[in-house]
């Protein structure tokens, strides 16, 4: 199995929530290295990425793995059942939306996390938060004031003006300081699935094909047929 590889530079990325920001959430403290991880595994889009982390984290040595999601009101019940049947603990809060809830885990063993995965996953596909960290629980919850990054169009007393729209919501923020931490966001549509670390095996692709399964091989240049 080869899976691609890229690194970005810390320094080159915006950490602020905004229209401009890098990443969907607000990211503290240092960390050195970001990974991106393809879902598109020996060239083909499928469930191998699934296969892949599941076998990674598969070493009781990664948990308690504790993740953190954004979900519709609409999914809470299907989440809930999953949770109750797997006994995974977990509590939520209002989202950064009126219709939304943030979802907090804490998964125990590999075999809640193949169940949780696809879940993970999934949501991180239809462009909601998606993450989880490895051992340590970053995670934390402000509200914040939130603008429309587009104008909109008000009326008042006869007069038609452009205003951006203002409301307070809670903001996830993500804290790396220690030199274990390990980050997880599933990026955007599923394409791939960022790593913030400040591990040292995530320095270079050499070090970092250390701790990967057997028979995965990472590549930086994967040659597309």
């Amino acid at each position: 199995m080869k899976v691609e590889i890229s690194y970005f530079p810390p320094e080159e990325i915006i950490t602020k929530p905004g229209p401009e920001a890098t990443y969907p959430f607000e990211i503290t403290g240092e960390f050195k290295y970001i990974v991106e991880f393809s879902c598109y595994i020996d060239g083909d889009y499928a469930e191998a990425h699934e296969e892949f982390f599941c076998n990674w984290l598969e070493s009781p040595n990664y948990y308690p793995i504790y993740s953190l999601a954004e979900i519709y009101d609409f999914q809470l019940e299907e989440y809930e059942e999953l949770f109750k049947k797997q006994n995974i603990e977990f509590n939520y809060m209002k989202g950064s939306n009126k219709d939304s809830f943030f979802v907090k885990a804490i998964i125990r063993s590999p075999q809640q996390f193949k169940q949780y995965y696809p879940y993970l996953y999934g949501n991180g596909s239809m462009l909601n938060l998606s993450l989880w960290s490895l051992k340590q629980d970053v995670f934390r919850l402000e509200e914040r004031e939130h603008e429309s990054p587009y104008p909109v169009k008000r009326t008042k007393n006869n007069r038609t003006r452009l205003i951006k729209l203002k409301w307070m919501a809670n903001t996830l923020i993500a804290t790396l300081n220690e030199s274990s931490t390990m980050l997880f966001w599933v990026g955007h549509d599923g394409d791939y699935i960022a790593a913030f670390s400040n591990d040292e095996n995530f320095s270079t692709i050499d070090s970092l094909q250390k701790i990967m399964p057997e028979k995965v091989e990472l590549v930086t240049d994967y040659e597309w047929e």
